[in-house]
């Protein structure tokens, strides 16, 4: 495997809110997950997002339980804060997380937790509010 980055990092948390919350990926999520990675690193040629996305649905694999790919995401979330140093990128992340968390137009209780994790992880906790319903969630920026 490469050596893992910042930018694994990023594809890792936005594997974990699609995956991890509900136990599947559906079509929807992985258009959702690609879109917001090019608009996140635009740097990214296909080939590179395709490469990293390999390599992290192996490490997620790997990990092999929930507890452990949990405690990566949270290690990836903490990455994040120095790629995304500035509160309107780490909003930027938060909001494409609640994206990729509708984008199959449910939003799953774990997908809010895990989504909920990554404001406080990212110190935005003051600086977004979450406005959640069924099917969908928007977060605003407090700015």
């Amino acid at each position: 495997m490469a050596d893992w980055s910042q930018h694994h990092d990023l594809v890792y948390a936005f594997v974990c809110v699609s995956f991890l919350a509900d136990g599947e990926v559906d079509e929807s999520e992985k258009q959702a997950m690609r879109g917001n990675v090019k608009v996140m690193l635009p740097e990214i040629s296909d080939d590179q997002y395709y490469s990293i996305e390999a390599e992290v649905i192996d490490k997620f694999i790997d990990l092999g339980n929930e507890s452990s790919r949990s405690a990566q995401y949270g290690t990836s979330l903490t990455a994040l804060k120095e790629l995304f140093p500035t509160d309107e990128d780490r909003y930027k992340v938060v909001k494409n997380l609640a994206y990729i968390a509708r984008a199959d137009a449910f939003i799953h209780k774990n997908e809010m937790a895990m989504i909920e994790q990554a404001v406080s992880a990212l110190d935005m906790t003051d600086k977004v509010n979450l406005v959640k319903t069924e099917s969908t969630l928007f977060v605003d920026f407090k700015g």
